[in-house]
């Protein structure tokens, strides 16, 4: 039985986003192989611990551990000479000062996470994120234990649009931070190359993975669904769509928008906001067409891949494909707003366009992103291919 020591700091507890599904996919991968896990995330200001218990004992994971960033007094001069120097001595000799990677790490965290090191012995260590890379500095501490990251994004391309960039200095950190794992899990076909290509790392694709929908033979009462937080680029994406593309759709098509981002959304007689959406699966059943109006943003989008599991076509600019097989993926695919709306009316008035983009999106999320693929791809990660 392999002892897997994993890492994941947001709360997985209120599965609202994709990195949150990412990592409940992976538990319970670890679970049907039998993985024995320890799972460490961080404590949350909302947080409800007992939420971890039912999942415990829900068998994903056999203890977790709740960590802190920084303890308790901010603000105060104790504070600052006991515990935020330090953090700033230790940003300044760890990280370069030019790079936009944040600094996620405190020493308070690092030192918690040691404490687990030193307590038992792992065969693989799993760290989220490339920013949270340096857990791992203290090589004796892990035992010979297999190190992976799970990188989810491209760091370097999040964080471009920051001021004062640097494109070298930015992206030889995230490389350096990856040469510290043996291996490496890229999220898309172009990152895995990407990361191949500069790191000394086993880089191999994990793509996002979700389970294969029950068949729904649900009426259509949307005929467009967006779904989405109150993110930067989703405020902006709805915005564009609202000013640029909403004016030229016809005047009875229904459009539900959900999630936080319905807090940015003009009150429209055929528009229907869902601020939470107990289950994603009845909206996506109940609807014709997915939206993805993204205009900046890295990896793939969770939403897309959600709608290809419903066999929904997708109309989204080429930020919304990002991650996915580049032809016959089911996404109809334009950045300029009138082709926009010329592609969503050409789907809710074709029939046989309508059902080509269908079959294709259903193809997709099988060949590529569901959950039985990916586990495969998880078995040769950890050596248990037949």
């Amino acid at each position: 039985m392999k002892k897997i020591l994993y890492f994941f700091p947001d709360d997985i507890t209120r599965p609202d986003a994709g990195n949150k599904t990412r990592a409940i996919n992976l538990l319970h991968y670890f679970k049907e192989r039998g993985f024995k896990v320890d799972f460490v995330s961080l404590v949350q200001n909302n947080g409800e611990p007992e939420r971890y218990v039912q999942l415990q004992k829900d068998r994903l994971f056999k203890n977790f551990h709740l960590l802190e960033r920084k303890p308790k007094g901010k603000g105060s001069l104790f504070y600052f000479l006991q515990y935020k120097l330090w953090d700033l001595f230790y940003y300044w000799f760890t990280y370069p000062s030019r790079s936009k990677i944040p600094t996620y790490l405190t020493l308070k965290l690092k030192m918690g996470f040691s404490e687990l090191l030193k307590a038992d012995k792992y065969d693989h260590v799993i760290i989220s994120y490339a920013h949270s890379a340096d857990l791992i500095s203290d090589k004796a501490l892990l035992k010979n234990a297999h190190t992976i990251l799970d990188t989810h994004d491209f760091l370097t391309a999040q964080f471009k649009d920051k001021p004062g960039f640097q494109l070298g200095i930015t992206f030889q950190d995230e490389i350096n931070r990856l040469d510290k794992f043996d291996e490496v899990w890229a999220i898309s076909p172009e990152e895995q190359y990407i990361f191949a290509q500069f790191s000394k790392a086993d880089v191999k694709l994990v793509p996002m993975m979700l389970d294969g929908p029950a068949t729904s033979g649900a009426a259509k009462k949307y005929d467009l669904v967006y779904v989405g937080n109150d993110n930067v680029h989703n405020v902006s994406s709805v915005k564009w769509f609202f000013d640029k593309v909403y004016p030229q759709l016809p005047a009875d098509v229904n459009i539900c928008m959900a999630g936080k981002v319905v807090n940015y959304v003009p009150d429209l007689q055929n528009v229907t906001k869902i601020a939470f959406a107990q289950d994603l699966g009845e909206l996506y059943n109940a609807s014709k067409i997915a939206l993805c109006p993204m205009l900046q943003g890295t990896g793939i989008k969770v939403k897309v891949v959600e709608a290809l599991a419903h066999a929904l076509p997708v109309v989204c600019t080429t930020r919304g494909v990002d991650g996915l097989p580049k032809h016959h993926n089911g996404c109809l695919v334009s950045d300029d707003a009138d082709k926009f709306a010329a592609n969503i009316t050409s789907l809710l008035t074709n029939g046989t366009l309508y059902a080509e983009q269908s079959r294709l999106a259903e193809a997709t999320f099988k060949h590529t992103f569901d959950k039985k693929v990916v586990f495969k791809l998880l078995d040769e990660a950890f050596g248990l291919a037949q």
